[in-house]
């Protein structure tokens, strides 16, 4: 029986691990006895401090765990994402292609393809298929003010603050579903007689014991990498871009209006 559940690493996946688990199990009278979460987290581990976006599924995972969407986007300096406005990927000379959330209506019984084909004079095919391009074009948003929280007209995720979203998550956890936060730094990883894990001892808390563990230590990789030795497994190989930059840059007027997909130039 799994009573006793430790997470080791915070920021967005640790936090989101913890909130899902969480809301899941928290007071389930089905289960006996809430199952213990518990959440070790480095005091001396700086976040990347970059943006993030998020596929459209983040709505509902937000939904499931009690977090209000006003609060979420007021606190983590969201914004809307309604899919992505790649450009220069194919010739470099200006060209343009759209991937929107949302998907043709009726996709599932008629292919559009053939039927696009056929036109003469042809827009790009996301374009012919959903309204939600002209949303790009237009820096307009996927929904009104009106919508209740969650609910589209067209499809859409977000544009987060990582290091903003993980603080809302941290507070919400432990405040709202009685996630347990322990601030420290894991030192070792304590073995079973089966090789399971059996505890961590952190500097700061001494042995944690758990049925349990998850690894949200990112490319340290503590548990999976460190402890089981199971490989870092690279792409390189596969990739046509291996390498991304992560920078913040700002709006080049204060007023400019937001761009509601992520633009990948």
């Amino acid at each position: 029986r799994i009573s006793r559940i430790v997470i080791v690493g915070g920021g967005s996946a640790g936090w989101l691990s913890a909130g899902v688990i969480a809301a899941e199990h928290h007071d389930d009278p089905r289960a006996g006895q809430p199952i213990e979460v518990l959440l070790i987290e480095s005091p001396d581990v700086p976040t990347i401090g970059v943006g993030e976006g998020t596929w459209p599924s983040m709505r509902e995972t937000l939904r499931r765990i009690g977090v209000s969407e006003t609060d979420f986007i007021r606190e983590c300096d969201a914004s809307f994402k309604q899919g992505t406005y790649f450009r220069n990927w194919q010739t470099g000379t200006g060209d343009t292609y759209s991937h929107p959330f949302t998907v043709p209506t009726g996709y599932a019984e008629t292919n559009l393809a053939p039927h696009w084909l056929a036109l003469t004079d042809a827009p790009p095919f996301a374009d012919a298929v959903t309204p939600q391009t002209a949303l790009f074009a237009d820096c307009l948003a996927p929904k009104q003010i009106t919508t209740p929280e969650y609910a589209f007209v067209v499809n859409y995720g977000y544009h987060l603050d990582a290091g903003k979203f993980a603080e809302l998550l941290r507070r919400h956890c432990t405040g709202q579903l009685g996630v347990k936060h322990i601030r420290a730094n894991v030192s070792q990883i304590n073995s079973a007689e089966d090789g399971d894990i059996r505890s961590v001892t952190a500097d700061r808390a001494g042995e944690i014991a758990g049925d349990l563990f998850i690894d949200c230590t990112g490319t340290s990789s503590l548990l999976l990498g460190e402890h089981f030795g199971i490989p870092f497994q690279s792409r390189q190989a596969n990739l046509l871009n291996d390498t991304a930059l992560a920078v913040q840059v700002p709006y080049t007027k204060e007023d400019q209006p937001i761009q509601s997909c992520t633009r990948s130039t």
